[in-house]
């Protein structure tokens, strides 16, 4: 069959399909329903970007014509369609041209398509085949397009709709997918970059082949320069614009975070499109991520390889940080495990919620407890004897002191006396939902963090002593509402966080400076399980609670690192970081901390009888390490009494008032308080 008779057949079968298609088509009716499906995206509460959980096709948001630049209107316009604002749909020179290309060559070699035949192809999807019916009847769907719809919506429509490569579709989703930002913000250079892509997404992808995207660019702006849309000089500025393209590997900001909106119904509630805004601040969260990695390089040798952080709004139990591991993508440690969510045993961080429980009881900060060997019978008939962390016996102490320094002993007294079964009743009105088992399952060892708890569960515990005794609800979405629950009375919280923040108290467990020890008050308690598996501190002012895991996500040992100078150091520049950016505070002056122990009416099983005047610190037989490698001025313990004293070291005069401090030496030492004539003696050893 001669050229000249498939001439012939074509044109009698286009006139047949003009009838046809401008008679019966629904064109009109499927252009109005035709609405790009917008993705969810993920937003923190700036509305950055941490996730876009794809539909069925990829990427896509609309982006109103007005919001997207001219530069990149101006190039879509010179290299796809220069005369787009003047033909009716279809550029008649351009198809006669691409016709006799396509005759000559036997095939479809050139398109010559318009912009709105571009838009009718995407949005009736005729063009599975490239073949000479499927162009002709793209251009009659075009010109039938162009008489009920204005150019600026079928621009608009075009850009919203077009295929960019890496499932994103629209100029939205690409410049976010390539340049990590809105194209409302696209320069000459990133419009004219993009522009090039849809020819050929698959050939110009700037992952696998820049190069040839870069080419396709200086096509781009050339056809811009010949248009007269831009100058010689911003040609030549474009051109050589060092071009940020995002990595491709990109997928999660906050990736556990996201998980967790995820994990609880987050792509149900945009299914229809649009933004899921968080509560999360993601550049808070990058801050902190910087600070934690940077300590988490020099606990490697302690056999560290993981942390967890949560950091929540105090008043309104918002998640503005979440760290849930180091690396989310580091298989080695398990890295998309959330540890922020995992269950993980607690050790002393659970401490207040047990005194808080003796608190509401009618204990009170002055109450006197023995801290000294005792066993007691567990369910199963065998002996349970707890010890202290540092293996010794202090003798009468108060609340306070137990609390403070963290003894065991004391503490599981305490929940003997609140009862099992009463404390979780109190654990779970804290929003500890993880004690599921028996009373007799967990004993009397659960005062000491036996029970698994979630970090983000505890941090949220924690905000009901910042919260004046009051939970607030974890939200995790903008739109939540702030609603709490009264959980312990203002005392209660006040005392807590009284003890908590006083490093007088601290100081004979810890020392004078340590990682819990502010300029400014903050009431935190550390935590350490018995086989150094988890590692924890958690506190807070009156805006902020910050709760800091560290340990193996897999299980795996520590060696020997307690939480103070594990998770300890990395909680502190964490809360200074949070001061520098807020006045954050902590109110304890509305509690009157009770130290004038022989005042106090308690009269509980535990309480030993005491004098009114007794020295507090060091208990008698205390032992106290001195570190050589440090300079000894930092090297002091706190003399604490119960009344302004005189206080003496070996005979010698050191000086006078409840509290002294006293720089450590070498050797057994008598330490002596004397007041209104009486006088109290403690033996210590300094090694």
């Amino acid at each position: 069959m001669s050229r000249l008779v498939k001439f012939i057949i074509i044109i009698f079968l286009s006139f047949n399909l003009l009838f046809v298609t401008f008679l019966f088509y629904p064109t009109q009716r499927l252009f109005n329903q035709f609405k790009p499906t917008e993705t969810v995206k993920i937003v923190d509460r700036h509305e950055a970007l941490l996730y876009e959980v794809l539909n069925e096709k990829g990427r896509q948001t609309f982006l109103s014509l007005s919001d997207i630049p001219q530069s990149l209107q101006d190039a879509f316009i010179a290299v796809e369609d220069r005369r787009f604002y003047e033909h009716s749909g279809v550029d008649f020179q351009s198809i006669l041209r691409a016709i006799w290309q396509n005759l000559s060559a036997g095939e479809v070699v050139s398109g010559g398509s318009t912009i709105t035949q571009q838009l009718v192809r995407n949005m009736i999807g005729i063009n599975k085949e490239r073949t000479f019916f499927q162009k002709i009847k793209e251009s009659l769907l075009a010109l039938k397009v162009s008489r009920f719809t204005d150019k600026d919506t079928v621009f608009e429509m075009y850009l919203n709709s077009i295929y960019f490569g890496g499932l994103a579709y629209g100029v939205e989703a690409a410049s976010q997918q390539y340049f990590d930002k809105s194209a409302a913000h696209l320069d000459l250079a990133e419009s004219s970059f993009l522009a090039g892509l849809p020819q050929a997404p698959n050939r110009f992808n700037p992952y696998r082949h820049f190069e040839e995207a870069k080419e396709r660019q200086e096509t781009v702006l050339l056809a811009m320069l010949d248009s007269q849309m831009i100058t010689k000089s911003s040609f030549d500025q474009s051109i050589s614009e060092f071009l940020n393209i995002r990595s491709s590997s990109f997928n999660k900001r906050a990736p556990h975070f996201v998980d967790y909106i995820l994990s609880n119904g987050g792509a149900d509630w945009g299914a229809n499109g649009g933004l899921i805004k968080t509560t999360l601040d993601l550049g808070l969260q990058e801050k902190i991520e910087d600070v934690v990695y940077s300590d988490l390089t020099f606990l490697e040798h302690y056999n560290i390889t993981n942390v967890a952080v949560v950091v929540m709004d105090a008043k309104t139990g918002e998640i503005l940080v979440m760290l849930g591991g180091k690396d989310y993508s580091d298989e080695s440690i398990q890295g998309q495990v959330n540890v922020a969510t995992s269950l993980r045993q607690p050790g002393s961080s659970i401490k207040p919620l047990v005194y808080a429980t003796a608190f509401e009881k009618g204990w009170d900060a002055s109450t006197i407890i023995a801290d000294e060997p005792v066993h007691f019978e567990t369910a199963d008939g065998l002996p349970y004897s707890p010890k202290n962390f540092d293996l010794q016996y202090h003798g009468e102490v108060t609340v306070a002191e137990a609390l403070a320094q963290s003894l065991n002993v004391p503490a599981v007294k305490t929940l003997e006396f609140v009862g099992l079964e009463n404390f979780l009743v109190m654990a779970e009105r804290f929003g500890i939902s993880t004690f599921t088992q028996s009373p007799d399952y967990y004993g009397l060892a659960l005062a000491l963090g036996s029970g698994e708890v979630q970090l983000l569960e505890l941090v949220n515990a924690y905000a009901t002593f910042a919260n004046h005794g009051k939970r607030p609800f974890i939200q995790s979405l903008a739109s939540d509402s702030a609603d709490e629950v009264e959980v312990v009375s203002p005392k209660t919280a006040g005392l807590i966080s009284s003890i908590l923040s006083n490093n007088s108290l601290r100081m004979p467990a810890f020392g004078e400076e340590n990682p819990l020890h502010f300029s400014f008050p903050v009431a935190a308690k550390t935590g350490t399980t018995r086989n150094f598996r988890d590692n924890w501190t958690v506190g807070y002012t009156d805006d902020y609670v910050v709760g800091v895991w560290v340990g193996n996500a897999k299980g795996d040992v520590m060696e020997g690192v307690s939480g103070i100078s594990g998770a300890g150091p990395i909680f502190h520049k964490i809360m200074n970081l949070l001061h520098e950016a807020t006045d954050t505070k902590l109110t304890v002056s509305d509690v009157n901390l009770n130290f004038e122990f022989g005042i106090s009416n308690n009269q509980f099983p535990m309480n030993g009888v005491i004098s009114e005047f007794r020295i507090i610190s060091p208990f008698s037989n205390d032992l106290f390490l001195f570190d050589s490698n440090k300079p000894a001025e930092f090297q002091k313990i706190q003399l604490t009494a119960s009344k302004n004293s005189e206080w003496f070291v070996d005979g010698q005069f050191v000086g006078e008032g409840k509290e002294v401090l006293w720089p450590l030496e070498k050797g057994h030492h008598e330490v002596q308080a004397t007041y209104d004539g009486e006088e109290r003696v403690v033996g210590i050893e300094v090694r």
